[in-house]
């Protein structure tokens, strides 16, 4: 059965529904102060009907958008993370189980909005992300209204305006990075005036609240942000020096750990437990710890799903990363799909937390730049309508 084709009175819906998703995804975390209640908006709003739309075109014949050999080490890793609860301590089966649902409905909806609703879907991604600056702005203002101005954002509680949550910081950090990202891409896309502009100055909001939540981040985002546009000119080989900068800068961001502590069962990992943001629990021999959390999603990897996980990890991103660069045109366009790959990783290494939980605002710096990266890689059969 060939792929089923779609409209233009499914566009122009998908229009409003995408940009109003995005909008609650990238501004939920500094709007909800309830877990539970984002989750179940979410579910109602994006992830029940891209199951639906999904399900449609799968049965359709676009068996593709979840059958790709690109996505293989993606599904082996979600595999291993459901395996590993199986000698993992006290583990949240029905949470991991809703992660891993939430992400293949995402990672699916995402290549077939890539494939037939190309415009709509990037035109949605911006203005969500433009709705995250507004709160971000918004965030900042409350906050240093009451906290002294050389007060990193997020260093103490405050009361923040309409009784916003005052968060972790390593939350806010994680949140921004696809947001602030995008627009940066869409700005240069779009050009100085009209839409590029008011992208551009979103982009600059969100460099500006990362850097204000924490200064040597911040400046990793700007070096990486600069070494994008370097990569772009006429001398692409120029971008190593701001990227060498920004790694030097993840670094000092990072958190100070003892490695050692976190490489208990190095091969299989201690599996998916209940982990907090304050703790992960794990085996010494018989005795079962407690540690800190290491903000750092890749110690975090280790600790969790061991080698063997690190190993799918790394191979989930650099599948479609390999896959990309054997196309001569992976540099003139659709950078909105893949611009917030490095600064994602980035911000994972320096201030990570949650491996795979229902959506989190881990997502914006780990899975959400997956889905984008994937979906940019999804093929249109020649035979199918023009995009809209």
């Amino acid at each position: 059965m060939p792929p089923l084709p779609p409209n233009i009175m499914q566009g122009r819906w998908l229009r409003w529904w995408l940009t109003l998703s995005f909008a609650v995804m990238f501004t939920s975390t500094f709007l909800f102060n309830s877990r539970i209640g984002l989750l179940n908006v979410l579910d109602v709003l994006f992830f029940l009907p891209s199951l639906t739309l999904l399900t449609r075109a799968m049965v359709s014949g676009d068996h593709r958008l979840l059958t790709s050999p690109l996505l293989v080490p993606f599904y082996l890793l979600l595999g291993w993370a459901l395996l590993s609860m199986a000698w993992a301590e006290d583990p949240n089966t029905s949470r991991t189980v809703r992660g891993v649902v939430q992400l293949l409905v995402m990672v699916g909806i995402f290549r077939w909005l890539h494939l037939y609703f190309r415009n709509t879907f990037k035109q949605a991604l911006a203005n969500g992300a433009l709705c995250a600056m507004i709160v971000a702005a918004m965030v900042t203002v409350s906050y240093y209204t009451t906290q002294p101005l050389n007060s990193p954002l997020f260093s103490e509680p405050a009361n923040l305006i309409f009784r916003l949550p005052s968060l972790d910081p390593s939350l806010a950090l994680m949140a921004m990075v696809a947001p602030t990202f995008i627009l940066l891409s869409q700005g240069i896309e779009e050009g100085p005036g009209g839409k590029g502009a008011r992208r551009f100055a979103g982009a600059i909001m969100g460099l500006l609240f990362i850097g204000l939540v924490s200064l040597p981040l911040g400046l990793m985002s700007l070096m990486l942000a600069i070494a994008w546009l370097v990569s772009r000119s006429t001398r692409p080989w120029l971008a190593v020096i701001p990227f060498l900068a920004a790694l030097y800068l993840m670094l000092q961001g990072g958190t100070d750990v003892t490695v050692s502590r976190y490489f208990l069962h190095p091969l299989i990992g201690n599996g998916l437990n209940q982990e907090s943001l304050n703790g992960i629990l794990g085996h010494e021999g018989s005795k079962l710890i407690e540690l800190a959390h290491p903000r750092n999603l890749f110690l975090l990897l280790i600790h969790s799903l061991g080698l063997v996980g690190l190993i799918l990890f790394i191979t989930s991103w650099g599948s479609p990363l390999a896959a990309l660069l054997q196309r001569g045109n992976f540099q003139k366009s659709r950078g909105t799909y893949t611009i917030a790959v490095v600064p994602g990783l980035c911000m994972a290494f320096a201030a990570g937390t949650y491996l795979l939980v229902p959506f989190h605002a881990s997502w914006m710096s780990l899975w959400i730049p997956l889905a984008l990266l994937m979906a940019r890689l999804s093929e249109r059969p020649s035979a199918q309508p023009e995009l809209r």
